[in-house]
């Protein structure tokens, strides 16, 4: 009959016996969807909104650069490109000539380029307005670089296009035939059509290896099918196809470059914190689904071994169990993925509103299959480890153990005594004995929250203001040309600079005051260099990617005259006289006005370090404290000396003092890890030519913030070159960070609060329904309902005290170590450690008041019938 009703093929039965465990077990089954739908969703919404942040991210950056192709390489010849779209290695390769740049754009760089469809495609430079152009007259180009040649943003548009090529000008009328919004203020590119090429052919002789002139040589932004060491790939093509990827001035030389704005590393640190966000949320999913799983099966153990008696098998056991847990991930799984997904989308513009204040300007919600792949597989392994163990418990129990369970871990049976007064809370205490393990997970999962949360306010709480603007900036306000934050392309040349009439313009506003202007040196000065005195050995030189030497140490990298490593184009600042009323001298002369008399002299010179955010001390990492006061900088213009300066003073710069944001990339391209040399700005319009505006900062009078935000909104919006800074926007930008953690924090707290309080309740109802009989037998004796609900209750508070304390106390342990350890780091130097236990305390008595109610709740729900029922009705 076992073999009749069990055979190995007889599927049917468990099948039937699958749906009524789940049609029986109600309760467990809404437990268990929620459970799942609860981790589903936080894998699916943590998961989109980190692939949304990341695209996003790579997308505005790819935008700024120009190109979301893996990598691009130039100077080739028609037949080297030939052989480059018909290589194996190669995915997609655009086709690019470059014809020259715009003479009639002032203010705005333009490009004028043939581009075939897939370069136009990978440099973003498909029209949205109109068509590629087909005829020969036909161009299409930005919306800025119309408007910089004066011309309105209509197909049909005529358009004037000058250029010079191989010492000769040339004025082309053109056609609009299609524009698009730019995806950068400082540059665009002119795309004309393959008729063009075809009637002009003079514009595209290939003459580069006599005058270097790029035009008649193809370019290529490529795609590659594997994306491992693309400029390793380029220089291997370049050379298997006669090109020197080595020698610049060599007359087959072919650059090679990979993008690495698409073609990113992976950071060690990054790695390990996803993982560790991944286990964290696994955890907190086993805990919830574990634990029900579990409690489901206790529940059900009479039922198990009563199978098991007619010859049901482990196996049969197990699938009965893992098919029940497989409808319940069918209906719990795609709605957590939808619900998460659909949070994610909400929350992105909230998380990205800090990153778009830092110039982070496309915000897009990934739609990726992968991401729900991911999140579902989580879920399903979460789940399949969650309930692997309860189906092995449900397959090994006996018959004998079913009959004599009382939900107990082996415990030893101790004498029942009175019910009544102080006994209670003792009898309540023993209860949670039954099960040790199942005690501690329902404790684990609840105190999670505790930790987390109070963890997130203790982050968002140690936010320092001070620093964050203190650090960054000494003035209220900073203008600047848009240029400046550009991460990809910042400011490097004279026509980067803010010009004059900006803050002219705003020296008319009222409630304007302590003016500064901070002029600075460019790559086009090549003709002043400074001698710094500085006794260092370099390793080598190289050449860049401008054309520049640099010459490299152990430490330190500058930018020098070729074949003297004592000359170079330095970082290099002219300041007006606020500059110096608040700038922080770390040694020399501190008086303001000794230090103004003396610098206007024109004898001395003030060399600047930047600030260690950490620390708050100079950063003399790159070359040592090589100075002291009395040392001698030269400068030469044209390799002549014209002026040897005194050290008056060392200064600990603040980021706006020689940036524009703690990110800009300026000094880094001009001259390198050269100190900062700062003189009168009188002094520098003698020695530099042509005084490059980098900035103007100031101040605004009290009550005039508000009209002064509102003059510069407006005029920004306006002038799409100009940008500008302030120090309400540095505390909104704060502010922004501290909503994504608490955003972010409070979301995954929340969920583990949920979670615990799901077990709890689970926990509570599986007590109820388990030791019916035994409180049956208990109130026959004489206790009361009051005094049953009093001790259930007491039950409650066990668990919901023993989370608080070991919650609270774990929560002091990783705030007084992990935390400090993690907000003393040098990319979390705007933090100042304030610790807090207030979110966990006011935490922990939210858990002992719904700790005292869900127990009256479910014993109402779930311990009915007369105490004669009950005690008739078998365990």
């Amino acid at each position: 009959m076992n073999d009749i009703l069990f055979g190995n093929n007889n599927m049917a039965v468990i099948k039937r016996l699958s749906k009524r465990y789940f049609k029986k077990n109600k309760v467990r089954n809404i437990a268990a969807i929620l459970a799942i739908f609860l981790t589903a969703f936080l894998f699916t919404s943590i998961t989109s909104l980190a692939f949304s942040m990341v695209s996003s991210l790579q997308l505005s950056m790819q935008m700024q650069k120009g190109s979301k192709a893996d990598g691009d390489i130039r100077y080739m010849t028609e037949e080297q490109y030939e052989q480059l779209i018909n290589s194996d290695f190669v995915e997609q390769a655009g086709c690019r000539r470059v014809i020259g740049f715009a003479t009639n754009s002032p203010g705005h760089s333009i490009e004028i380029d043939y581009a075939d469809a897939i370069q136009q495609e990978l440099t973003f430079c498909v029209p949205t307005h109109g068509d590629a152009p087909q005829a020969a007259n036909e161009i299409s180009t930005s919306d800025l670089a119309l408007e910089a040649l004066g011309v309105e943003a209509e197909i049909g548009a005529q358009v004037p296009v000058e250029f010079e090529l191989r010492g000769q000008t040339y004025h082309f009328d053109m056609v609009l035939s299609g524009w698009w919004e730019a995806a950068n203020d400082v540059s665009s590119l002119m795309i004309v059509s393959e008729s063009f090429v075809e009637e002009n052919p003079d514009l595209f002789r290939n003459t580069f290896a006599e005058d270097r002139e790029m035009a008649g040589t193809y370019l290529s932004d490529v795609v590659l099918k594997n994306k491992t060491d693309v400029r390793g790939q380029l220089q291997e093509f370049a050379r298997s196809v006669g090109g020197n990827t080595d020698d610049m001035s060599a007359s087959n030389y072919i650059l090679c470059a990979e993008n690495d704005v698409t073609v990113q590393s992976i950071d060690p640190l990054m790695a390990v914190a996803v993982v560790g966000f991944v286990l964290l949320f696994m955890a907190c999913g086993y805990l919830l689904i574990y634990n029900i799983f579990d409690i489901s099966v206790m529940q059900d153990v009479q039922q198990y071994g009563l199978l098991r008696t007619i010859g049901c098998s482990t196996r049969q056991i197990k699938r009965l169990v893992n098919r029940q847990a497989v409808w319940l991930t069918v209906i719990g799984l795609p709605i957590g993925l939808v619900a998460g997904f659909l949070v994610s989308w909400v929350l992105l513009p909230v998380v990205t509103e800090f990153l778009r204040a830092n110039y982070w300007d496309t915000a897009e919600v990934s739609v990726s299959p992968l991401i729900f792949v991911i999140a579902a597989l989580f879920t399903i392994v979460t789940v399949f480890i969650s309930t692997r163990k309860p189906a092995k418990k449900a397959a090994k129990v006996s018959p004998l153990e079913a009959i004599r369970y009382t939900g107990q871990e082996n415990i030893k049976k101790k004498e029942t005594k009175r019910t009544h007064g102080a006994k209670l809370p003792r009898m309540a205490l023993a209860n949670l004995g039954r099960s040790k393990r199942r005690t501690v997970f329902i404790v684990i999962s609840m105190l999670l929250c505790i930790v987390l949360l109070n963890s997130a306010f203790v982050i968002t709480q140690s936010m320092d203001e001070n620093k964050w603007i203190s650090r960054q900036t000494k003035t209220d306000y900073t203008v600047y040309n848009s240029v400046a934050v550009n991460q990809t392309a910042p400011f490097m040349y004279h026509e980067d600079g803010l010009p004059l009439a900006v803050p002219e313009l705003i020296n008319q506003q009222a409630g304007v005051e302590n003016g500064r202007y901070l002029y600075r040196n460019t790559i086009d000065d090549t003709d002043v260099t400074v001698d710094y005195g500085i006794d260092y050995t370099f390793l080598g030189t190289e050449t860049n990617e401008r054309g520049q030497t640099d010459a490299y140490g152990d430490r330190a990298s500058v930018t020098i005259v070729p074949g003297d490593e004592n000359q170079w184009y330095g970082n290099v600042f002219g300041v007006s006289d606020a500059f110096w009323d608040d700038i922080t001298i770390y040694d020399g002369e501190k008086n303001s006005d000794t230090l103004k008399q003396k610098m206007h002299t024109g004898e001395y010179v003030i060399i600047g370090y930047y600030m260690d955010f950490l620390t708050g001390e100079p950063d003399f990492e790159a070359f040592g404290k090589q100075y002291q006061m009395g040392d001698l900088l030269s400068f030469y213009k044209n390799g002549e000396l014209v002026k040897t300066c005194e050290v008056l003073a060392i200064a600990n710069l603040a980021a706006n003092e020689f940036e524009t944001s703690a990110g800009a990339l300026s000094a880094a391209r001009i001259g390198g890890d050269a100190p900062f040399v700062y003189m009168t700005d009188e002094m520098f319009g003698q020695l530099y030519d042509t005084p490059t505006l980098f900035s103007y900062g100031f101040n605004a009078a009290d009550g005039y913030e508000q009209q002064i935000d509102g003059f510069l909104n407006d005029f920004t919006s306006n002038n799409s070159s100009v940008s500008y800074t302030s120090t309400a926007l540095m505390k909104q930008q704060l502010a922004s960070v501290g909503n994504i953690v608490l955003l972010v924090g409070g979301m995954i707290g929340v969920i583990m609060a949920f979670a615990g309080l799901i077990n709890f309740t689970n926990m509570m109802i599986t007590n109820i329904i388990t030791r019916r009989h035994e409180f049956a037998t208990m109130q026959s004796i004489g206790m009361t309902n009051r005094q049953l609900r009093r001790m259930m209750i007491y039950e409650g508070l066990y668990y919901a005290g023993a989370a608080d304390i070991v919650g609270i106390i774990f929560a002091v342990m990783i705030g007084l170590t992990v935390l400090k350890s993690v907000l003393n780091s040098p990319s979390m130097w705007f933090f100042t450690l304030h610790f807090t236990l207030v979110p966990a305390l006011i935490i922990a008595l939210v858990y002992l008041l719904l700790a005292a109610v869900i127990p009256v709740i479910v014993l109402r729900f779930f311990n009915k019938g007369t105490v004669v029922e009950r005690l008739r009705t078998s365990e």
